[in-house]
């Protein structure tokens, strides 16, 4: 991407009254509760980017107080001189880094053709969790039809056919209605010809886009989620009705709307109510790949390329929110400017761990505030980083209580790492219960006395140390057989691997535990604070660095 997306600024705009947030080109991982303009948010970028192909009346009409359709926050209009309703974006050029602005309201429709707009509309994608609710709730009597959530939900997206844009070429005969200034003669009969040519024209390029986005969901859904299956799961999306209409008068015409069935063998075998006989778990999974698939088949060349997504993993059950998440920090959207909007504070902090070391690239924000007042964006801080702000401003008791909960939460994460399963939701467990926890299963796959006695405390780079470099002293033995010498060539080889790889990663996390509770007495321990022997400044830092540790090595081992 050319240009990424540097700066937002919204005025009286359903949820905000006037609301800025600056990004400087870095992707969006931002938490809302409901009402905290999350929602108003998403649809501001929309708008905006779909405003470059509508009439200036079709944008100004969201802008204009005298309209029914308008999207004004409703506080604001009730002040005595209300703001001007105003969605304003700045792009900056990577390589120049010379910014633009553009800004649509009532009086200015900026982005009316703009090339860089126009161009970045198709080229980005805005996803909701409402395809996945629809795509999972088809009642067992109902045909599974993928019409209308496609009409919604993908086709605003879908890579131009011809110069044409499949999204504006439907617009023309959504209506149904041929002539609805009821011409008569001539006229009337050029209206219904028009009508049916176009629907020709749009029932010619529609099977061709749900092909390829199907034929994609199939590659998507294989790399993805196909690996535990018991049967091999072949999907298959397909225009069996095509839109169409005929007639040249009132009396005798018909249109006929489109449908997309959507299918599924198992090992063969067709699921006639995929619906009804797949579990939520495995439709979600083939929900995602038809709609990430429509994404992947619909890219343009554009200097803008935002993905967004509007809680998209609402419905998703947390073993598919954790594969999404990877699939959305892999390769997959590494050319999209990624905007991740969530009202689950407890997802948005998973996905920040998920992250990692790549947290310079991404802005962490939480909106404040309500639709009455004002919303606004602020920066979202882990309990890490409030431990370090507090340690700046010399206030050991709130830097220590912060370290607990960092603690706390990090010893909860690992025990479920090495247990591999979630701890029973509503039932506590201590800092000590799951770091021992955690260590003991970590323990079952590991020589107990190897660690104690050779590896606790030996540092990473001496490991390797521990056994000789080379194999003079075997073959300078003259009691061995060549065999034997080579026989434990390749163990010594081995046991060098072993000693500097393999399992002992685990080594890494064991060690780390192990300092981590020695800290659970005092400085980790709420107990102590208060008391007559104060905490000191670098006892809270060293256990902080400990944490950190802690915290990394169960990055690496997740990885």
């Amino acid at each position: 991407m050319k240009s990424r997306l540097h700066y937002i600024a919204i005025t009286n705009f359903k949820g905000f009254r006037a609301f800025q947030l600056k990004l400087e080109g870095r992707h969006l991982l931002l938490y809302g509760a409901n009402g905290a303009g999350k929602s108003s948010l998403y649809w501001a970028l929309y708008t905006f980017l779909q405003s470059a192909r509508k009439p200036k009346n079709g944008i100004a009409k969201y802008f204009d107080p005298s309209n029914q359709q308008n999207l004004l926050n409703l506080h604001e209009q009730k002040e005595t001189a209300p703001k001007s309703g105003e969605i304003a974006l700045t792009l900056r050029d990577t390589a120049t880094r010379n910014d633009t602005t553009y800004r649509i309201s009532q009086a200015d429709h900026g982005t009316f053709n703009q090339p860089a707009i126009l161009k970045g509309d198709l080229a980005s994608d805005f996803i909701t969790y409402r395809f996945f609710f629809g795509f999972s709730h088809f009642r067992n009597s109902e045909k599974f039809d993928l019409w209308p959530l496609f009409e919604k939900e993908i086709l605003p997206f879908c890579v131009s056919t011809g110069g044409q844009v499949p999204h504006d070429m439907w617009q023309r005969i959504k209506s149904g209605e041929p002539n609805p200034r009821n011409h008569a003669g001539v006229a009337g009969t050029n209206a219904y010809d028009s009508f049916k040519n176009n629907t020709q024209q749009f029932a010619n390029i529609l099977p061709g886009i749900v092909d390829s986005i199907s034929t994609e969901a199939q590659k998507f859904y294989d790399t993805h989620f196909a690996a535990d299956d018991p049967a091999k799961v072949t999907l298959k999306l397909a225009v069996t009705t095509p839109p169409s209409a005929t007639g040249s008068n009132q009396q005798d015409f018909k249109f006929v709307l489109p449908v997309i069935e959507f299918g599924v063998q198992l090992d063969g075998i067709t699921v006639t109510k995929p619906q009804s006989f797949l579990n939520e778990a495995k439709l979600t999974q083939l929900a995602l790949s038809v709609r990430f698939a429509a994404s992947l088949v619909n890219l343009h060349e554009s200097d803008l390329k935002l993905l967004v997504l509007d809680d998209l993993l609402v419905s998703l059950d947390m073993s598919n929110r954790m594969k999404v998440v990877d699939i959305l920090l892999s390769d997959t959207f590494s050319n999209y400017q990624r905007i991740i909007l969530t009202h689950e504070l407890g997802f948005f902090r998973e996905f920040r761990r998920r992250i990692g070391g790549n947290h310079a690239d991404w802005q962490f924000v939480r909106l404040q505030g309500n639709a009455a007042q004002n919303i606004e964006a602020r920066n979202e801080k882990d309990d890490l980083e409030k431990v370090e702000d507090y340690l700046n401003g010399h206030d050991i008791e709130e830097a220590a209580m912060f370290l607990r909960k960092a603690a706390e939460d990090t010893a909860k994460r690992y025990r479920e790492w090495a247990e591999g399963k979630a701890l029973p939701p509503g039932q506590f467990f201590s800092l000590t219960e799951n770091l021992r926890a955690a260590k003991n299963k970590l323990l079952e796959g590991i020589p107990t006395s190897m660690y104690e006695r050779v590896l606790k405390g030996t540092p990473k780079d001496h490991r390797e140390l521990l056994i000789s470099a080379d194999d003079t002293d075997l073959d300078g033995n003259a009691a061995l057989q060549p065999a034997d010498k080579g026989k434990l060539k390749s163990k010594r080889n081995d046991l060098r691997t072993v000693l500097k790889h393999d399992g002992w990663a685990k080594m890494e996390v064991v060690e780390a535990v192990d300092r981590v509770l020695e800290m659970t007495e005092r400085v980790l321990n709420p107990a102590s604070h208060g008391s007559a022997t104060p905490l000191y400044e670098e006892e809270v830092r060293r256990a902080k660095k400990l944490i950190d540790r802690l915290e990394k090595a169960l990055l690496e081992a997740q990885k």
